[in-house]
């Protein structure tokens, strides 16, 4: 957890430009979305079978990202997932 504070820290304080950051991680590794969830990051996606596995099947890529705003602010903006209807 303390890397990706102090990796979120080091964008956000040395790159002005940026007002997003974001990354990304296989469906199964559990600890690390469970990081980026408690250092305020929202997952953003989850693309099917979008991360190739050798040997295997593919795994689905689960992607989250933290807004300056929110780093600044400590709060988080969250979305509605599901914002159309058929």
């Amino acid at each position: 957890m303390e890397v990706l504070h102090a990796a979120t820290r080091h964008v956000f304080t040395s790159m002005q430009q940026v007002d997003r950051f974001e990354g990304q991680t296989r469906e199964d590794n559990i600890a690390m979305r469970r990081t980026f969830l408690k250092c305020g990051w929202v997952k953003e996606a989850h693309y099917r079978e979008g991360w190739p596995v050798e040997g295997g099947e593919p795994l689905a890529s689960v992607a989250y990202a933290i807004l300056r705003r929110d780093w600044e602010t400590g709060r988080t903006t969250t979305f509605v997932w599901e914002d159309l209807v058929l």
